[in-house]
């Protein structure tokens, strides 16, 4: 692929997301965490500023915050803080503020045509006889790169820069570049780990592996270039410090790195190894047995079809993909189902000559540090394992060079099986994006002044959209007597409570008696929401 051409391939693959993007609505999200981030967009907007303070209009009876609408809200200093990743917020304002929702969406498209554009510099120091165009278009388009394409979220930055940072370990193994080189590396890492935590994993594990591969024939270029990582890493992680204490007064990612290491050594290790499982082969956000054993029967199929160059496999991994489909759509939590793919790059990946394995061992071998210190709680409800992207791209990358020497009907019958996949992904990002619009806009117009969720996530589905000035979120019973006092407080006589349908709900909250008659209404698929009225006696 020449410049020329990658340049016209970029635009072209920008295009094609600007033009998907029209399908979805801009009221609701991929995930809470989108939510949250919007809401702060939104807020910066009405300040005319940088600054993230989304405000708390119940402060004044609750201060520390534990009813704040927004779940994962951080009170610093005098600001009310929903933020994870404070340098791609400041970089989406200006868009926000010139072009709404859709323009803070160019930075994540951005993002994904990086990747792709890793995916073919992968491709074509693997050998790709087509240059990595082909490469480029199935991570642009048939991986979880096109999802999270789509929605405001930083996974595309953050993979972009562990990708290109891998490829300057890759050059440095091989030569291409010199072992000082690796400071551009660190650099990359750095920068994903403002954004992704989990890029410190990877950046350890890379590093290590590739001073391994040098160290046999090199050592002062292995000892060189492990230090250089280490100090482009840090340029980064101390500018994004900087920034965080000049913008809120505190420090937010180390924070949250500290917080995971101490959650990993906390958490239940019988739980982290069935979120490995669903983040590897899940196709249901549910996790269930089904789910994994669709999955990994979807990536053996597909591995297979490769290994005994028989389409047929392929074309059963696509039938188990549509029966999985039968109830409806659904997140598709597991990386190699998401980017099946990827189960080639690991199935054939290491016939091939360098870097293949090198690029096979960076990812499998990062697997079980993710998943240590990934954030439990949440591997059912995201698209393609979004801890371990970086995982799913290298094996991708190495599967579609791989294919390259298997028979035409047997590639053809294999990207089509990752084509419908990410093309059932955008089917059902549409779906939920307007689902979470319609309940958004449903909620909001409830009459009663104060609006009570039960559900942690629900104002910060569509956070976005609504009005915070009337919401409290209180999942616990602790929370609802928190409620009753804000309401006196606030001289507040009727309260709409919302929960999922089916829940027991307290008679009374402190002075409010639950009135008779409730209603419900439409959430996601499967799911509905009941909404009780509460009125002072």
């Amino acid at each position: 692929m020449t410049r020329r051409g990658a340049l016209l391939a970029s635009a072209a693959l920008l295009a094609i997301y600007l033009v998907l993007s029209l399908g979805n609505d801009t009221r609701g999200f991929l995930g809470t965490d989108t939510g949250g981030k919007v809401a702060t967009l939104r807020a910066m907007d009405a300040h005319h500023d940088f600054d993230p303070d989304i405000g708390y209009w119940a402060a004044k009876w609750d201060p520390n915050g534990a009813l704040h609408p927004l779940y994962y809200t951080s009170h610093i200093g005098d600001r009310w803080v929903n933020v994870t990743t404070l340098p791609a917020l400041l970089a989406a304002e200006p868009l926000y503020r010139a072009l709404g929702y859709r323009g803070a969406l160019l930075l994540p498209m951005l993002g994904a045509v990086a990747c792709a554009l890793a995916a073919a510099a992968l491709a074509r120091r693997l050998g790709a006889r087509d240059g990595g165009r082909l490469a480029f278009w199935l991570v642009g388009l048939a991986s979880p790169v096109a999802i999270y394409a789509l929605d405001f979220w930083e996974h595309t930055l953050g993979l972009a820069a562990m990708a290109w940072a891998t490829i300057v370990l890759v050059d440095v193994v091989q030569r291409r570049r010199p072992a000082w080189f690796g400071v551009v590396a660190g650099v990359l890492f750095g920068v994903a780990a403002t954004m992704r935590t989990e890029a410190l994993a990877f950046g350890a594990v890379a590093t290590a592996i590739a001073c391994l591969a040098v160290v046999r024939t090199r050592v002062t270029a292995a000892v060189v270039m492990g230090a250089c990582v280490a100090a482009g890493l840090a340029v980064p992680l101390l500018a994004n410090q900087a920034l965080e204490h000049a913008v809120l007064g505190s420090s937010l990612r180390s924070t949250r790195a500290e917080q995971t290491v101490s959650d990993a050594g906390s958490s239940d290790s019988a739980g982290r190894v069935k979120e490995a499982a669903i983040t590897t082969v899940g196709v249901t956000s549910a996790g269930d047995t089904p789910s994994l054993v669709f999955g990994a029967a979807i990536a053996a199929a597909v591995a297979l079809a490769a290994l005994r160059r028989d389409a047929r496999l392929a074309f059963l991994a696509a039938a188990l993909l549509l029966a999985r489909t039968a109830a409806g759509l659904d997140f598709v939590p597991g990386f190699l189902a998401a980017a099946p793919i990827g189960a080639v790059g690991i199935a054939l990946g290491w016939r091939r000559g360098p870097p293949a394995p090198l690029l096979l061992s960076i990812a499998l071998v990062s697997l079980p540090l993710v998943w240590a210190v990934q954030f439990t709680g949440g591997a059912g409800p995201q698209w393609g394992g979004r801890y371990v992207l970086l995982s799913s791209l290298l094996v991708m990358v190495v599967g579609v060079v791989a294919l390259a020497e298997a028979p035409v009907a047997v590639a053809r019958a294999v990207i089509g099986v990752s084509v419908l996949v990410t093309a059932l992904g955008l089917a059902w990002m549409f779906q939920r994006t307007h689902d979470i619009a319609e309940s958004a806009r449903r909620l909001d117009a409830e009459p009663a002044p104060v609006l009570v969720s039960r559900v942690a996530h629900l104002v910060r589905e569509g956070g976005a959209v609504h009005d915070l000035d009337r919401w409290l979120t209180a999942p616990s019973e602790a929370d609802l007597r928190r409620v009753a006092r804000v309401v006196d407080g606030a001289g507040v006589d009727r309260v709409a409570l919302v929960d999922i349908d089916g829940r027991h709900e307290p008679a009374r909250i402190g002075q409010l008696r639950r009135q008779r008659g409730s209603h419900s209404l439409r959430f996601l698929p499967g799911t509905r929401l009941r909404v009780w009225t509460y009125s002072r006696e």
